[in-house]
């Protein structure tokens, strides 16, 4: 069971949790040795050099000690009893130089003591490269003493040290003034004054004692952590083996009998720890519920099936009846389209067998007044308003063709260049006679930047008179219709804007202005007349230009209807060259 754990294991491409335990806490205890095992060497060489240095000091207080002993006794020295001076060759040079012989002999050369300056006055006391380099110290930084640890011609390593000696009164009869003149040891005075830097002490140590004992005290601090380490480490191991891993190995393979169908599982035991308890209960109580949902699932599966069966009968049955409605939709579909070509060829007859009559009415008002003879006021009123709805009666004629023809789709749209400052004028041309008759004031504007275009200059011409009669026809005595037109060179677009100041229309009623067979109210319609196709045809006839229309209104200010359409325009080089644009 163990190998299939592993080879389950390894075929999830993971490592198990042991391995993952063993390489962490491996890590953790070599980065813990090796820390602690370089931060002990680096404090144990640290107190190494500070206790050489104390020893140097020692040792050089020491000599000084000498020194100043031989130093103050001169006078005992070098005066008999009856007072007289005799130099006896004894002075504290020489004596603290035969002191560090001395001592350096007695320990055999491996601890050195002796006594060295600039300029010596003996051979033997020339300085070495590291009692230059003091030396150096002491006069640039001020320093009184300098150590370090030097590397020796045998390999060896050794503590330098090197402490100033200060001139004081009692030197200057050997070191004073006059410069060149001879002392009592006959040789030349310096010239030196009280505090100038006269020698130093050189002391040389070995370093090899101290350390081996450091290396020997890291050696056994390392071993020691590193067993302590281990049989921690391996005990931990255990611990984790026996009361983590393998219950859970325990449980992974009790959950691999229960994907495989074995659902009498027995995890009793595990008595390790409480959560491994708790798991263990729950993966027994699963494979509990599953059993029983194993049991029951034969039964759901069959009721289940059941409504699958009726749920599939009734939806068959669904299709049946949406075919059916499919069909009757066709068939009542066609209907309505041969209903529809019946109701716009109707139209067209009517409409086409109403024209012939009304072209020949308006025909004969016009012979009748301009036959030159005289009439009755009362003829010519009758007349006029014979003419006035006739003309009406034709420009409804006329939409209801417009409408058939855009509706069945025969309309056809020319596309040829139009200079939009002769429609203008054309279109308010037309408009402007019924308006001087009403008193009304009709205006139109064409900025120098609306170029040529290509289009179809008769659906345009509809489309803005149709705007332009209903401006007219609702606008009072008085009033002011406007049409403007403008160029959007970016959207490639021409904008028409017929502004009046007439009755206008109320909020509710905007929605389906261009609705067929539809005025603002009934009162409109009787007081204005119209079949209510004007602004219904303008908007179908605009969509199939490609364009748009709107409207703003306000009731008792008048309205603005907006067509905006999209054109080409015309090059300079596309005309010929005897075209006036304008």
């Amino acid at each position: 069971m163990g190998m299939k754990r592993d080879e389950r294991a390894a075929s999830r491409g993971r490592r198990p949790l042991i391995v993952q335990y063993v390489v962490l806490m491996t890590c953790i205890a070599t980065v813990l040795v090796a820390t602690y095992t370089a931060w002990s060497y680096s404090e144990q060489a640290r107190q190494m050099e500070q206790q050489m240095l104390s020893e140097a000091r020692v040792l050089e207080k020491s000599v000084r000690a000498t020194w100043d002993f031989i130093d103050y006794e001169q006078p005992n020295i070098n005066y008999d009893s009856d007072g007289t001076y005799d130099f006896k060759g004894l002075y504290c040079s020489l004596v603290g130089k035969s002191v560090g012989k001395l001592f350096s002999m007695s320990t055999d050369y491996q601890y050195t003591l002796r006594y060295t300056r600039i300029d010596p006055r003996n051979a033997l006391d020339e300085p070495d490269m590291f009692e230059q380099a003091a030396f150096e110290s002491f006069y640039n930084e001020g320093s009184d003493e300098y150590y370090d640890f030097v590397d020796d011609e045998q390999g060896g390593r050794n503590f330098r040290y090197v402490g100033a000696i200060y001139l004081t009164q009692s030197c200057m009869d050997c070191h004073g003034g006059p410069k060149g003149e001879l002392d009592v040891t006959g040789f030349e005075k310096e010239g030196l004054r009280i505090g100038d830097i006269g020698g130093a002490v050189s002391i040389t140590a070995p370093a090899e004692l101290y350390q081996a004992g450091i290396d020997l005290n890291t050696g056994r601090t390392a071993v020691f952590f590193v067993l302590f380490l281990s049989v921690a480490f391996g005990a931990s191991v255990l611990f984790f083996r026996r009361n983590v891993t393998a219950p859970i190995a325990r449980i992974e393979d009790a959950t691999v009998e229960v994907g495989r169908g074995n659902l009498e599982v027995d995890l009793k035991g595990m008595g390790h720890s409480r959560e491994l308890n708790d798991l263990a209960t729950g993966v027994e109580a699963m494979a509990r519920e599953l059993d029983v949902l194993y049991t029951t699932l034969e039964e759901k599966v069959d009721s289940r099936t059941k409504l699958y069966r009726e749920a599939n009968a009734l939806l068959e049955e669904q299709r049946e009846r949406i075919a059916r409605a499919n069909q009757m939709l066709a068939e009542t579909n066609e209907k309505l389209k041969e209903e529809n070509e019946y109701r716009t060829n109707i139209v067209a007859i009517l409409s086409h067998e109403l024209r012939t009559p009304l072209t020949a009415i308006l025909a004969f008002v016009d012979l009748w007044e301009i036959s030159g003879e005289k009439h009755s006021e009362e003829s010519r009123d009758c007349i006029e308003k014979v003419k006035a709805h006739s003309l009406t009666l034709l420009e409804m004629v006329n939409n209801a063709l417009d409408m058939v023809r855009v509706e069945s789709g025969a309309l056809e749209i020319a596309r040829e260049t139009i200079d939009l400052v002769d429609l203008v004028c054309a279109v308010t041309a037309l408009a402007d006679p019924i308006a001087r008759g009403k008193g009304i004031t009709v205006t139109s504007e064409v900025p120098g930047d609306v170029p040529l275009i290509k289009g179809d200059w008769v659906q345009i011409e509809k489309i803005l008179g149709n705007l332009m009669s209903n401006a007219v026809k609702f606008t009072g005595e008085g009033g002011h219709v406007r049409l403007l037109t403008t160029f959007d060179a970016r959207s490639a677009t021409v904008s028409f804007a017929v502004e009046d100041d007439g009755i206008g229309i109320e909020h509710d009623s905007l929605e389906g202005i261009f609705d067929r067979f539809v005025q603002a109210d009934a009162s409109i319609s009787r007081k204005y007349r119209g079949s209510g196709l004007g602004l219904s045809l303008v908007k179908k006839t605009v969509e199939v230009l490609g364009g748009t229309v709107s409207v703003e209104s306000e009731l008792g200010v008048g309205s603005t209807f907006t067509v905006t359409l999209p054109v080409e325009t015309v090059e300079e080089d596309e005309l010929d060259e005897d075209t006036d644009r304008r």
